[in-house]
């Protein structure tokens, strides 16, 4: 055996004994639970990880994940991913010699939590990292307030200049602020509060402990104040432990029927948060182009003038409120964009016959939403606001709101609809079910028809892609 091949097998075997104590199988992949022994120093801790991070590359930017299964099992945010048309590569350049994959599969994206789970084609294992918990658990148990944590990083991430970076990864030192913040636009729970400044490109990425074990996934900071958030280890084991199995049909087909289930009881309770994050992110994507497709064809002619109004309109509601206010009236904008789905409005921004008003609502509710959070909270000029509006468009949680607009005017909200059977048909690169609904008399679809919900298998789990009135009379 070569020498070189010889030392590198060595160095992972050493690897494993010093990451992890102990190892605990969900579903497919092997995690394993590191010790809190012996305190390592910042630069060991930074050494140990970094051989464990790659970058991951897609074709709108760039974030990290860590390997937490040798055979090729990586974890990160779901918003590195979920935007993006597909993964370019992955690639690890803590390695010598750096190491790059392409044939990246998504295995599933937790449709609450940030957070994804990703899978490499490996044909050696892959330096892992050792978990603070392999369980769920509560922050409390393995992490305190004032604990000394390490960030990696890409050289030169997010700072001025261009050229060639540097290869490698950097380590940021800090330590742990608050063990409770709170920001549902992200994802539900609390996060923890670090010191180090987190920039862009660091998203996915580990926070280690003076163990090195990982406590947290780096997830969001806000754009003006130091320091960054992180989602406690304890959520991305609980994350895999509710990751459905689908690895036969009767699988797929059973949660295939719980997932309609739940959708239904969202809708009939009244929680659409929920039920609007089960749409198809592929169907919500066409859904959304279809509406911006349509509103942007009237800008250059008499559509131009009322989407003035309203952006004036969202200027109005920003320079009422007074200096020093730290809350925005959002009932005042919402009152605006509710506004936008007037018939008065509809035919001045000339889709009175093309859209739906659930449907154009929608679209003036995600732009005023980004427009005058980035006015007020970020203090924006009007250009800067107006581009973070356009990129909340692209993204595919707004595609889900123009998705889950089309999809109820197919019933209110308290109509009485169960599922009746569940067929699955197979497809080229997934199969689809095929949800046949059972309507109560006084529920909202016309009389002699059918209701049935198409669904789609994207990122590990079942979706609404389509709801169909079948049969109604002509």
């Amino acid at each position: 055996m070569p020498a070189k091949l010889l030392a590198a097998l060595l160095w992972l075997s050493l690897w494993s004994v010093a990451a992890g104590c102990g190892q605990h199988r969900v579903g497919e992949v092997t995690l394993s639970e590191g010790k809190a022994a012996r305190p390592l120093a910042d630069l060991a801790v930074a050494r140990r990880g970094a051989a464990a991070v790659a970058v991951v590359s897609t074709d709108i930017g760039r974030g990290l994940a860590f390997v937490v299964d040798p055979d090729g099992y990586l974890i990160t945010n779901r918003h590195v991913i979920e935007d993006a048309d597909h993964i370019e590569d992955v690639t690890f350049p803590g390695l010598d010699p750096q190491r790059s994959f392409a044939a990246v599969r998504i295995v599933y994206i937790d449709p609450a939590r940030d957070l994804a789970l990703l899978k490499l084609d490996v044909e050696a294992p892959l330096p892992s990292l050792a978990l603070a918990t392999d369980r769920p658990a509560p922050v409390e148990d393995y992490l305190r307030s004032a604990d000394r944590v390490v960030l990696l990083a890409r050289p030169g991430e997010d700072e001025p200049g261009g050229g060639e970076r540097p290869k490698g990864l950097v380590a940021r030192t800090g330590e742990v602020r608050d063990l409770a913040v709170f920001n549902p636009a992200v994802g539900p729970g609390a996060f923890f509060e670090l010191s180090q400044a987190v920039r862009r490109g660091q998203s996915g990425g580990p926070v280690l402990d003076r163990y090195g074990r990982v406590v947290g996934v780096v997830s969001w900071t806000w754009k003006h104040r130091a320091g960054g958030y992180a989602i406690p280890i304890g959520e991305a084991a609980q994350m895999l432990a509710e990751r459905p199995a689908m690895d036969t049909a009767a699988e797929q087909a059973s949660r295939a029927e719980a997932r309609a289930r739940g959708f239904l009881k969202s809708i009939q309770g009244g929680d659409l948060e929920v039920a609007r994050r089960m749409m198809s992110p592929t169907y919500s994507r066409k859904v959304r182009q279809r509406t911006m497709t349509t509103i942007a064809e009237q800008m250059p002619g008499e559509g131009r003038e009322a989407v003035q109004q309203f952006v004036a309109a969202l200027e109005g509601i920003v320079d009422a409120q007074p200096a020093g206010a730290e809350e925005l009236p959002f009932s005042r904008v919402q009152d605006v964009v509710l506004r936008t789905g007037s018939r008065s409005f509809m035919e001045a921004l000339g889709v009175e016959s093309t859209l739906s008003k659930e449907q154009v609502i929608s679209f003036f509710f995600e732009f005023a939403q980004a427009y005058v959070s980035s006015r007020f909270f970020a203090e924006s000029d009007a250009e800067t606001a107006m581009n973070a509006a356009l990129q909340r468009l692209q993204t595919v949680d707004a595609a889900r709101t123009f998705a889950f607009a089309e999809a109820s005017t197919r019933f209110s909200t308290g109509d009485k609809v169960e599922v009746e059977r569940v067929e699955l048909v197979p497809g080229a690169y997934a199969p689809q079910a095929v949800v046949t609904l059972r309507k109560s008399p006084t529920a909202k679809v016309a009389a002699g028809s059918r209701l049935v919900m198409q669904m789609r298998l994207e990122w590990g789990d079942w979706y609404v892609a389509e709801l169909q009135t079948i049969g109604a009379p002509g």
